[in-house]
């Protein structure tokens, strides 16, 4: 999406009258780029910030594509989810700063979400004691 519409951008700015004449007038490229700034922003503070994270029986590994880590439900203080139709919005709020930062949000399929839970009564157990209800 960012590629899409920061190419269409430049396209603007650089394209001549004749070959975008409904697009090239100085009030469409001021809402144009607003809108983009605007777009951006939404981006980096939602969607961006979510990471990849694999549950398992006593750690977790949370990755931001670049860089992976392995770690430990004990670093975990507290839990907040928030359920959609079929997704769950997972944040770890941790107790000390890691690589990652102090938060790690992630979105997760409710039904495998909740079907690890089942399967791992442990992990259930110390998520909830530290959960936050959504």
């Amino acid at each position: 999406w960012i590629v899409f519409f920061g190419t269409f951008t430049i396209a603007l700015f650089f394209s001549s009258e004749s070959q975008l004449y409904i697009f090239t007038s100085t009030g469409f490229k001021i809402i144009w780029v607003v809108f983009l700034l605007m777009f951006f922003f939404l981006m980096f503070f939602t969607i961006m910030q979510l990471k990849r994270v694999e549950l398992d029986t006593d750690s977790y590994i949370a990755t931001n594509y670049l860089q992976t880590f392995k770690l430990r439900y004990e670093d975990i203080q507290s839990v907040y989810t928030l359920r959609f139709w079929r997704f769950i919005i997972v944040s770890f709020s941790l107790k000390g700063r890691s690589s990652l930062g102090s938060k790690i949000s992630f979105l997760a399929n409710a039904y495998l979400y909740d079907s690890f839970l089942a399967e791992h009564p442990n992990v259930k157990s110390l998520l909830e004691s530290l959960n936050s209800k959504g």
